[in-house]
């Protein structure tokens, strides 16, 4: 099956909206999708909120989203993509559904109906393709974060399911100056939670408000123990990363990361 160019198709210009034509030089979008109606979620919405007004105290111009269906979804992506090619860290947040085909991630936006294969690819939006679309502006550096590994009735013991889409993330190959990080690992579920977040966010702004300072490889360490230990191993988060140096969420004076 042929993959299409979905994410960025037709992007060689800006929307109207521009919301990142003068990028600072740290900037973060966070999305939350909650709303869905075959497979409503508790908390993406309540995590987008958390994580986005983390990032603002520490300093990032945070753009929050919620709910988006498909074309909201993905020209938040391209322009953010498009928008932010002079900015030293670009950090994406995803909460909400999300499945795997052929070895590619696919974000789920609202209002989509999935029923074959061919709708992967029509109605989501590539995080694949986010990343290496990232990836290739070389310049700055860059944190995909996927929280979106979460069950969906697709899956459900007794449905028909594709023979090639699968539940969970595939494993991503992280391009230079990026590091991605899931949820969980590759091809599990992540818990959608019975508190306030769900439990990767929580423990995600936790650290990140604990150290901001602390090298982003390090922080995620710390996210994954965090998250393992209250979940008895049944969720376990997972990162893949290709920097070249120390990064950090808040650098210290002279722009290099604490203890």
């Amino acid at each position: 099956m042929k993959r299409r160019s979905a994410l960025l198709a037709g992007a060689l210009v800006l929307s109207s909206r521009r919301p990142w034509a003068q990028a600072p030089s740290r900037v973060a979008l966070v999305i939350g999708n909650a709303g869905y109606t075959d497979a409503p979620l508790r908390n993406p919405v309540r995590d987008m909120r958390e994580v986005g007004a983390t990032l603002q105290g520490i300093g990032f111009n945070v753009s929050t989203r919620e709910n988006l269906s498909l074309g909201p979804l993905r020209e938040a992506l391209r322009n953010f993509v498009l928008g932010t090619r002079t900015a030293d860290v670009r950090l994406v947040y995803f909460a909400g559904h999300g499945f795997q085909l052929h070895g590619r991630n696919y974000l789920v936006p609202l209002a989509s109906i999935i029923e074959n294969e061919t709708h992967v690819l029509e109605r989501t939006a590539d995080a694949t393709e986010l990343i290496e679309q990232l990836g290739a502006i070389g310049r700055g550096a860059n944190i995909v974060i996927i929280d979106a590994c979460r069950v969906h009735p697709l899956f459900a013991p007794g449905t028909r399911r594709f023979w090639a889409v699968k539940p969970g993330q595939a494993p991503a190959s992280a391009p230079v100056g990026t590091v991605v990080a899931f949820s969980t690992r590759p091809g599990q579920v992540a818990l959608d939670g019975d508190g306030a977040l769900g439990v990767y966010a929580r423990h995600l702004a936790r650290e990140i408000k604990r150290a901001p300072q602390t090298p982003v490889e390090q922080l995620f360490k710390r996210v994954r123990a965090g998250v393992s230990a209250e979940t008895g191993n049944r969720q376990v988060p997972w990162e893949t990363s290709d920097l070249n140096g120390d990064l950090c969420l808040r650098p210290a004076a002279g722009g290099q990361c604490g203890p």
